[in-house]
């Protein structure tokens, strides 16, 4: 009898501590399983994160900002959730869409003549410039001479500007196959620029297009743009970043194009600011291609927390642990409970 009241006593103990210890150990152990999946990851952390207000706030400042594209996927986000948007915060944005027209036909030429693309329209433009091969060899011209002469060039707006040109060459023959990797080597290009990447993705990819670099095709390049020779620019271009960082550099542009085709180059520079390197982008075109719409308002509300699961707490660790010695300790009640009830229920017959 002692010995089943001190069975039943660790049943209950151990049922106790299952409500304690189940909830947050496998939380934790589903976001470790998700680590490489920005999907399922946002997944499981946006109930956490996600508030009527903290909704609301964001919508607010994404309007304040003039940044319509935000707030619409905001929207939609809390839409998808439940969660009701005012009234206010729709009339705002509706105004704001509409006043957005006659800005954008003056952005679409200054991004054309000047590379900005500070707007949807003006990148537009300056998207334009570099399919044609004017922005590139723009770029190209400026970066390249400095890089010949020891001025401390952006070996990144170089390595792009000169991987664009050969996008650009293969755009043509293909008609308009390789233009996603174009338009997301143009937006990464703009956002280097502008000084838009994380610091983490500056210094990544500017080790990479040093070392991508190939002097003598730089010169050639540099000799037909001086002569205003655009093709045979185009075909020395071809050679100036090596064939393996040319690769590297063509599905950064495929990923950063499938990002800014699902969010805009808003969204994109979004990413851009999140991401520590290539392989993030890639997880941002995952996230995008799964969410839609709402993308943006997920990578506001989570940050990097919707790309990567980042380093874990010793909270979440110590939780994980507390699972797996949980799970150790029902296991071994287990095994004593049959052990106990094989006894009961076939007893060892006395020998003959």
């Amino acid at each position: 009898m002692k010995r089943i009241s001190l069975t039943l006593g660790l049943v209950m103990g151990l049922a106790a501590a299952g409500t304690l210890v189940l909830p947050p150990g496998w939380q934790h152990w589903q976001l470790l399983a998700a680590a490489d999946d920005p999907v399922a990851l946002s997944e499981l952390r946006l109930p956490k994160a996600l508030s009527a207000p903290r909704l609301d706030a964001e919508i607010e400042r994404a309007i304040t900002a003039r940044d319509p594209e935000l707030a619409d996927s905001l929207i939609a986000l809390a839409t998808e959730r439940g969660i009701a948007v005012s009234s206010d915060h729709q009339r705002r944005l509706q105004i704001l869409k509409d006043g957005a027209l006659g800005q954008a036909v003056a952005d679409f030429g200054h991004g054309f003549v000047a590379g900005d693309r500070e707007s949807g329209a003006a990148f537009a433009g300056a998207l334009v410039g570099d399919v044609t091969g004017y922005g590139d060899l723009r770029d190209l011209a400026l970066e390249g001479r400095k890089w010949l002469g020891g001025e401390g060039a952006d070996a990144t707006v170089l390595a792009i500007a000169a991987a664009g040109l050969a996008i650009s060459a293969a755009t043509w023959v293909s008609f308009g196959g390789a233009l996603p990797a174009r338009n997301g080597l143009s937006a990464v290009k703009a956002a280097s620029k502008a000084k838009l990447l994380s610091p983490a993705l500056t210094a990544n990819l500017g080790r990479a297009a040093a070392g991508a670099i190939d002097r003598p095709a730089l010169n050639a390049s540099l000799a037909a743009a001086s002569r205003f020779d655009i093709a045979a620019a185009r075909v020395a271009a071809g050679g100036i970043v090596k064939p393996a960082a040319m690769a590297r550099f063509a599905t950064l542009g495929q990923d950063a194009g499938a990002v800014y085709a699902r969010t805009g180059q808003r969204g994109l520079r979004q990413v851009l600011s999140l991401a520590d390197d290539a392989g993030d982008i890639g997880k941002a075109a995952k996230l995008g291609a799964a969410k839609g719409t709402t993308t943006r308002g997920i990578l506001k509300v989570l940050g990097r927390g919707a790309l990567v699961l980042g380093a874990l707490s010793l909270s979440a660790v110590s939780w994980m642990l507390a699972l797996i010695g949980y799970a150790i300790a029902l296991a071994m009640l287990a095994q004593r409970l049959g052990w106990w009830l094989g006894r009961r229920l076939f007893p060892r017959r006395a020998p003959a």
